[in-house]
């Protein structure tokens, strides 16, 4: 069975922690969304809206005040915790994230130049235990992810199903289905996550298509009953 992986983007620590609250005991893994301003326009924890240099985020005041704290993430022996990077500068970024406790990193293949270099760098400076994940956008050729696939560099892939990542709410993109099809045929065996729009009219689909993950923000977080929104994408995916 595919596995439900709910989507946290908020702009604070308080508002993360309150998600994390809304869904003890209904979900396993949750998937924190880490935007920087830069690379994509919104700003969520651990970035400090206030502290700006240019167009620029220098310093992430949230991670180093929880790290000069020795503060640990809301509930994390009930949660494996994926960060998704939609950052400009993952590697800076990379020790203090450890201090959240990730067992998984996905990495938008978007956000780098040269990005298997790039990414590798970034995997060194990781435990081995998290998983090193690799996300597309819906109009990235799915083919440029190969070599890190064939490689063993990342583990696994997540397929984006909006075309304006960042942002909850946005429509589904169709495209993500045959991005997903593209890498089932390729990798029987290695998970697919879709993430973006994800509902329950469309989970089945896509779970035909080839994913094995989905992470699902706004249909979860709008829900009047989340734990009850929960097991109903659970029962749609048995």
């Amino acid at each position: 069975m595919a596995e439900i992986i709910p989507a946290i983007l908020e702009a604070d620590f308080d508002s993360v922690a309150n998600r994390l609250d809304q869904i003890v005991g209904s979900a396993k893994t949750v998937q924190i969304d880490i935007c920087d301003g830069t690379f994509v326009p919104t700003v969520t924890w651990p970035f400090l809206s206030s502290v700006v240099v240019g167009k620029s985020l220098n310093i992430e005041n949230g991670l180093k005040a929880m790290i000069a704290d020795e503060m640990e993430m809301p509930h994390w022996e009930q949660f494996d915790f994926e960060l998704h990077l939609m950052v400009a500068d993952a590697k800076r970024l990379i020790p203090d994230l450890m201090a959240i406790g990730p067992a998984r990193v996905v990495f938008q293949v978007e956000a780098f130049i040269d990005y298997y270099t790039e990414i590798e760098e970034c995997c060194k400076l990781m435990p081995t235990i998290v998983e090193p994940v690799i996300a597309i956008n819906p109009d990235t050729n799915p083919e440029i992810i190969f070599e890190l696939l064939d490689e063993g560099l990342v583990t696994s892939v997540q397929c984006m199903g909006i075309a304006k990542i960042g942002v909850q709410g946005q429509p589904f993109d169709d495209r993500v289905i045959k991005n997903i099809e593209i890498l089932r045929a390729r990798y029987p065996n290695i998970p697919i996550a879709v993430d973006g729009a994800v509902n329950l009219e469309n989970a089945q689909a896509l779970i035909t298509a080839g994913a094995t993950r989905l992470v699902v923000g706004s249909a979860i977080f709008s829900a009047e009953n989340i734990p009850e929104t929960i097991a109903r994408f659970k029962s749609v995916l048995k």
